[in-house]
């Protein structure tokens, strides 16, 4: 009988355990691990962070599914990987450390969220916002309401949407905030009273990490740069691209572009992806000694 353990209950980690409990034989245990109880649709976070999606619609509980689909779950943080003993040691929320052995091993843990690596970034210890986990898209609705009820009472308001670091790869999220952010204050009527502002490291506007994109219709192909300009244009949205953030403090953030220009951009409420980089668990081999910076960077290039 071979266990299979597999790190993390996102969309990989589900999928992985999923496909795996279907093809193999009911001798061999398909186990995941995760710190979570619950799964959260991380795409539909761009519509809780302004409060048109409630929390509890993005989620539903893991232990239920996984054990009707014959899957173990252990809800706990994997701490350590041991590659050469093969065996992970995971640390529950009272503190209870375990050690799980494995056959085969699934890291799907996803990304670090490199806040730290931005001065002054992030809602937690820092001036800007984030919707990459359901904690931080509650944060940022209710920073964003917050300001709603200040353009009520008739104030004008500055709203920066981008990326928080030069090596932040989630532009999409970014974009699909800003647009919901415009089309709900169009809804509410108070468009008028905000200026926003996009800031992002693509080379590009509309480059989104991938080169950019190509829709085609009627025989006329346009790309995504020319779409956006257009689209930006139209509702108003001022960009700024081929930028980096490098600090962030209480209503501004300092910027460097890629001709070595600085400069600085005023907002009132901000909410910028970060870098993301490999989950932070420890490899261990067989002497006992810490191997991890060996395998740091194979893991940040898959983010």
């Amino acid at each position: 009988m071979a266990n299979v353990v597999i790190l993390g209950a996102g969309f990989a980690g589900q999928t992985a355990a999923l496909y795996l409990r279907k093809k193999l034989t009911k001798d061999h245990q398909v186990t995941v691990i995760n710190p979570w109880p619950r799964f959260t649709y991380i795409p539909s976070l761009v519509w809780v962070g302004v409060g048109q999606m409630q929390p509890e619609k993005t989620m539903f509980e893991l232990a239920p599914i996984l054990k009707k689909k014959g899957i173990k779950f252990i809800q706990a943080w994997a701490r350590e990987i041991h590659p050469d003993e093969q065996y992970v040691v995971t640390e529950s929320k009272d503190g209870t450390k375990q050690t799980v052995n494995y056959d085969y091993l699934i890291n799907a843990t996803g990304p670090h969220l490199n806040f730290e690596g931005t001065e002054g970034l992030g809602p937690d210890n820092g001036y800007s916002h984030s919707i990459c986990n359901i904690h931080h898209a509650k944060m940022a609705r209710d920073a964003y309401l917050d300001k709603v009820e200040r353009m009520k009472k008739g104030e004008h308001v500055n709203i920066l949407i981008g990326t928080g670091h030069g090596q932040a790869t989630c532009q999409g999220a970014a974009l699909e905030y800003i647009t919901n952010i415009h089309s709900d204050l169009v809804k509410r009527g108070l468009r008028d009273k905000a200026k926003i502002m996009w800031i992002s490291n693509e080379p590009a506007l509309g480059d989104l990490g991938v080169g950019g994109i190509h829709a085609q219709k009627y025989g006329y192909v346009m790309k995504s740069e020319a779409f956006l300009k257009s689209l930006f244009a139209e509702q108003g949205i001022y960009f700024q691209v081929q930028t980096a953030v490098k600090k962030v403090e209480q209503g501004k953030v300092t910027w460097e572009n890629y001709e070595g220009e600085e400069g600085e951009t005023e907002f009132d409420f901000a909410m910028l992806i970060p870098q993301f980089l490999g989950t932070k668990i420890k490899y261990i081999n067989k002497n006992g000694e810490d191997i991890t910076s060996n395998l740091q960077t194979l893991e940040a290039l898959c983010w």
